[in-house]
């Protein structure tokens, strides 16, 4: 499940970066065909995914334990 959160982050990270780039520095506000709202739209996606499987990692250990 970890490995689940890492990709997560990571994946939103990258949509951060993806989404200021296109807001500041592209005229048409976009790169490959997706407008800066649109990463961070998948920014927030990713993020609910990982506190999601952060939050079950830590109710199956807690019950294991």
């Amino acid at each position: 499940m970890r490995i689940v959160y890492y990709v997560s982050s990571f994946i939103a990270a990258i949509s951060v970066i993806l989404a200021i780039v296109a807001r500041l520095f592209l005229p048409n506000k976009s790169i490959l065909g997706l407008s800066a709202l649109s990463y961070l739209r998948v920014t927030n996606t990713m993020l609910l995914f990982a506190i999601a499987a952060l939050v079950f990692e830590y109710i199956h250990r807690k019950k294991t334990a």
